[in-house]
């Protein structure tokens, strides 16, 4: 590899991974922000079907909720869980996309300090292609889980 090879690519990966971090990040964040928001709502509505008492935290307003036996409340307990589960795990593909993101743009660059002793290394062609792999992995990965029904 030449010095200008590895100098492009460091620079497109950083590049790159700082515009998916801002516009898929974005997406990201806007999903987690409408779940929240659907969660709410169905959390309003269990306490309008249910007509629990003020006094009750959440936890024990939904312990309550998930023993009484009316099925337009366990509609509303299930729906809640379900998006319960989806926030979790949106926020948890966030946080990798967006680690991973971060750690791509650091180390290409921190790699601009190496370009000599990366133009050196036999495993260089390998490790760009490494890290472009799984860039388009991670982020593949997360706009398929968050666009996902």
């Amino acid at each position: 590899m030449t010095e200008n090879a590895v100098l492009y690519a460091l620079s497109t990966l950083a590049q790159t991974c700082a515009a998916l971090a801002a516009f898929v990040g974005a997406v990201g964040v806007f999903l987690l922000q409408t779940l929240t928001y659907r969660q709410r709502d169905v959390y309003d509505n269990l306490i309008a079907v249910f007509r629990s008492p003020d006094r009750m935290t959440r936890q024990q307003f939904l312990d309550r909720a998930r023993g009484y036996n009316e099925p337009r409340v366990q509609e509303q307990v299930t729906a809640l869980d379900t998006l319960r589960c989806r926030v979790r795990s949106s926020r948890k593909g966030l946080i990798v996309f967006e680690g991973w993101n971060l750690l791509v743009i650091g180390a290409s660059l921190v790699g601009f300090n190496y370009v000599p002793l990366l133009i050196s290394w036999p495993w260089t062609f390998w490790a760009l292609w490494a890290t472009a792999i799984g860039t388009v992995g991670v982020t593949g990965y997360c706009v398929y889980a968050w666009t996902r029904e």
